[in-house]
């Protein structure tokens, strides 16, 4: 602007000295010296003159807009007072930004300055991280794009937030020559992964109708960008209000298991097909709640019912359902640190069979267990050899057939009556006396323990360890993946238990309480068995 001053300035003074030789013309003129000769070059000089007032006429608004462009071509973003004000609606405690190393972050950098919170900064992919692993929610997150849609860096920063949806998001685009394809572009990716919280800014010069607006990020009903400027949002005093709040009336896919209790499905008496548990009417209230309507990804099946396992690893992990009717029961910490809350905490449980009636067998095997039998033979050998003694010396009677097997001792000892050899020999008597005792002994233990054992028969021992599992001959009859995430707590007793894919026959032996083998169940549904055995004569599981 000051070049194009001084330009007119000069200008001026040429003008002025041409009008001063135009009037000394006049004055010679005046004085009657070559009238027409001096006419003829004062309407030269006023020729000329008229042609540099029109030059200068034509570069002045050149030499003014190239000054005005020159002050144009830096951007008017001011990121201070933008971080404020997103601060002021909701504390952020942590800022993470993702960028390329060639894009200039200076302006930005200094803004960020002024903000005392800590800050982090990834240029690489290989530099994401899991970012709830040491900070927590309240974050902002800021993606700084050059001219194009880096997908690199667009999945390093989704990589680090790990899908959390509520995650405050400022983008920054630089130099965008097409800002529509560059916003459809933006509008997949953050469909892709989720992202609902998310504001757009083009960093732009003031002659762009844009510039100093925001684009917002609305996810409902159809992902769509919606353009507000600075005073609307100041306004409303909401960069980053919760579109959840109302769905309008978008389609949710949903899909549920028969897990009694906390989602299960069954037809009525006209057929139809109804929904209940508490995890079902809980999704069921917030669809209604928050104007959403459900819909089932795929058909519902009461005969084959669908495991909730490969639910959450075919659907859910997937990111094939907007809201299931199903709770993870995996135990990874990364997994739910990103939960935003436990809606229930319920445990698995080893359903076993109760303690068991010996049979008559298991009795009789008790009855004559080694250490009576042990006892019998040990008293009739012990017996029969004194007995063959005493004969020996006092009588000279020598029979080594009955030496250590007598018939006139193995009677005795089982209580029965016995045939005496007739001897006047002491010794004698008090053998018989003695294998007297022993019989009697013998054949009341025996005759005490039949009736105990055949009157109130004893149960087994009662199953309540690992160890308890590990010794028994039962069998565990677990579905596969259940199996697999249990597989850290059954290393002890792996041997005991056995896998079935068919979710149908795993279902029904349960709930008919099958004794043939034990299952695994949640809370839920072991006090919903618990109290059907109350109506059993004998709990049959426990």
């Amino acid at each position: 602007m000051h070049t194009g001053i001084h330009i007119w300035q000069r200008a001026s003074v040429v003008v002025e000295r041409l009008v001063i030789k135009i009037n000394s013309k006049h004055v010679e003129v005046a004085l009657g010296k070559n009238k027409l000769k001096l006419e003829y070059q004062a309407n030269m000089l006023l020729k000329k003159i008229l042609v540099i007032i029109g030059v200068l006429s034509l570069a002045w608004p050149s030499v003014y807009a190239t000054q005005c462009m020159v002050a144009q071509d830096v951007p008017k973003t001011n990121y201070s007072q933008l971080l404020l004000a997103i601060n002021e609606e909701q504390k952020f405690e942590s800022i993470l930004m993702v960028y390329q190393k060639s894009t200039e972050v200076d302006t930005l950098h200094q803004a960020l300055q002024k903000l005392h919170v800590p800050k982090i900064s990834i240029t690489e992919q290989q530099a994401a991280f899991f970012y709830r692993g040491f900070h927590n929610v309240h974050i902002l997150a800021i993606l700084v794009l050059n001219s194009t849609l880096d997908f690199e860096v667009f999945r390093t920063l989704a990589t680090t937030l790990d899908y959390m949806r509520q995650t405050k998001i400022l983008t920054i685009a630089m130099k965008v020559q097409d800002k529509q394809h560059f916003k459809m572009q933006l509008l997949e990716c953050c469909k892709s992964y989720n992202m609902t919280n998310v504001l757009l800014q083009f960093v732009c010069h003031e002659r762009e109708t844009e510039c100093g607006l925001l684009h917002m990020l609305k996810p409902y009903p159809q992902y769509h960008w919606s353009l507000i400027t600075q005073a609307e949002v100041q306004t409303n005093s909401q960069y980053y209000p919760q579109h959840w709040r109302n769905m309008q009336n978008k389609t949710l896919l949903t899909y549920t298991d028969q897990s009694q209790t906390r989602s299960f499905y069954f037809k009525d008496a006209q057929g139809e097909l109804r929904i209940n548990g508490y995890v079902a009417r809980l999704i069921l209230l917030f669809a209604e709640r928050f104007n959403a309507s459900l819909r089932m990804a795929y058909p519902l099946s009461v005969e084959s019912p669908t495991h909730f396992d490969l639910i959450l690893i075919n659907m859910v992990r997937k990111n094939l359902l907007d809201l299931p009717m199903v709770m993870d029961a995996e135990y990874v910490g990364e997994l739910w640190m990103n939960w935003t809350d436990a809606y229930d905490y319920d445990m698995a449980l080893f359903m076993v069979p109760c303690a068991q009636v010996l049979s008559t067998r298991e009795v009789y095997a008790i009855l004559l267990n080694e250490y009576f039998l042990g006892c019998i033979i040990a008293s009739t050998m012990l017996l029969s050899v004194l007995h063959s003694l005493i004969d020996y010396v006092f009588d000279d009677l020598w029979q080594p057939s009955r030496l250590l097997f007598s018939d006139r001792i193995f009677p005795g000892i089982l209580g029965q009556s016995f045939a005496g050899r007739s001897s006047h020999s002491r010794s004698l008597r008090i053998v018989y006396v003695l294998l007297f005792i022993v019989g009697l002994y013998f054949n009341t233990k025996f005759s005490v323990n039949v009736s105990t054992f055949f009157t109130s028969p004893p149960y087994h021992k009662q199953l309540e360890t690992t160890d308890d599992i590990k010794k028994s001959s039962l069998k565990l009859l677990l579905y596969e993946t259940e199996a697999d995430h249990l597989s850290v707590f059954t290393v002890n007793f792996v041997k005991s238990i056995i896998t079935t894919n068919n979710y149908t026959y795993l279902r029904e032996l349960r709930q008919n309480l099958n004794t043939t083998y034990g299952y695994v169940s949640t809370l839920g549904v072991w006090q919903m068995l618990n109290r059907q055995q109350q109506f059993y004569t004998y709990k049959t599981f426990c």
